[in-house]
């Protein structure tokens, strides 16, 4: 099927999956990193932390739905090796939020190289009028059809997104 023949919803679902293959092939090129590499499990872990800015243990198992003690262990494991750090909450000081570590954002960086090569490949070949609408459209997306999302993510898991 030729570019121009598919439908939106098929170019969304391409461009999605490219996004995801690029992640994934970055996710098991660090497997060199021995002991201070993370495992799949652990890196699905801490970019589920770092999206949810700052849950706590009970909000990451719940939201990856696993046991807490499970959640635990592995947000242990993850702040052995560095990659993210509990801070006591202000409000209640039995719990504990989780939150990337700078080393975490370097290891992640690979994708957003990806995103500002794929950005910069279409700033140079768009004309700044469709740049204009694409960022309308994204953002639309962004602050609109995507905030469902978090909604869901909200009723389902308790997360305060």
């Amino acid at each position: 099927m030729e570019e121009q023949d598919k439908t939106l919803y098929e170019l969304m679902d391409s461009c999605y999956l490219k996004f995801k293959l690029n992640f994934y092939c970055n996710l098991f090129r660090q497997d060199g990193l021995g002991k201070e590499g993370l495992t799949v499990v652990e890196n699905f872990c801490a970019e589920a932390i770092y999206a949810l800015d700052g849950p706590t243990i009970n909000e990451l198992a719940r939201f990856i739905q696993v046991s807490q003690p499970n959640a635990a262990y592995k947000v242990n494991s993850l702040e052995e090796k560095g990659y993210i750090e509990k801070i006591q909450s202000k409000a209640d000081r039995r719990e504990c939020h989780l939150y990337v570590t700078e080393k975490f954002k370097r290891h992640y960086l690979v994708n957003y190289e990806f995103i500002e090569r794929v950005t910069q490949e279409l700033v140079d070949q768009l004309p700044e009028e469709t740049l204009c609408r694409m960022k309308m459209a994204l953002e639309v997306m962004d602050q609109g059809l995507l905030n469902e999302v978090y909604q869901e993510m909200n009723r389902e898991y308790g997360c305060r997104l």
